[in-house]
């Protein structure tokens, strides 16, 4: 499962520039990144209106994609909540290492980078918002890269449990357990490879 970091902090403050270090960066480590950027306008659409793909959204389709050669876009029909947002996110990219949030100010429960303007006031930031781990100027990015690779080495495996969409709480030895159960069937069976690093089952009835 993905760690999530949200890199927040107010308009032209220079997020996408921080972010854009950090995912070349990673990337170049051997990481997996995925980034989810989140903006304020309602109207804006990133699908052509009278499109191939827009038609089909239009008729009700809750996922359409348009495959190019080296190009796969999705779009997907989707009221976000803050409850469940980060879950939505989670089975979405599960196989990533990182999901990098742009923007996303108010949303709890997720790490917070943030990046302060020149006339930001960072006694205000800290009163009004939460979680936030880290307060950096835009000459400091090579703090918050040390930061992010930080906790993605102290990530540890997991198992995560989906029933009808819904994400069920695991203990840790029952997580163990079922580990073990898994990992004790892929023994009886062939073309399994030698090193088994992600496992995905989904039952469907």
């Amino acid at each position: 499962m993905p760690i999530f970091v949200a890199l927040s902090g107010f308009h032209n403050s220079g997020k996408t520039t921080l972010g854009e270090f950090i995912v070349s960066e990673l990337v170049k480590r051997g990481y997996k990144v995925a980034v989810v950027k989140s903006t304020k306008e309602e109207e804006l659409l990133t699908d052509k209106a009278s499109s191939d793909t827009y038609r089909y959204r239009a008729a009700g389709a809750q996922m359409v994609s348009l495959l190019q050669k080296n190009l796969f876009t999705l779009y997907i029909s989707y009221t976000w909540e803050k409850d469940n947002l980060i879950e939505y996110l989670e089975r979405l990219f599960w196989d990533h290492h990182l999901v990098l949030l742009e923007g996303f100010k108010t949303v709890e429960g997720v790490p917070k980078i943030w990046l302060l303007g020149p006339t930001d006031d960072a006694e205000e930031i800290l009163k009004n918002y939460k979680n936030i781990e880290l307060l950096v100027d835009l000459s400091e990015r090579d703090k918050v890269l040390s930061y992010i690779e930080e906790k993605l080495k102290n990530s540890s495996p997991s198992i995560s449990l989906w029933v009808n969409s819904k994400k069920i709480f695991l203990k840790p030895f029952i997580q163990v357990i079922l580990e073990n159960i898994i990992l004790g069937f892929l023994k009886g069976l062939r073309d399994i490879p030698e090193k088994v690093f992600q496992i995905e089952v989904k039952i469907k009835k």
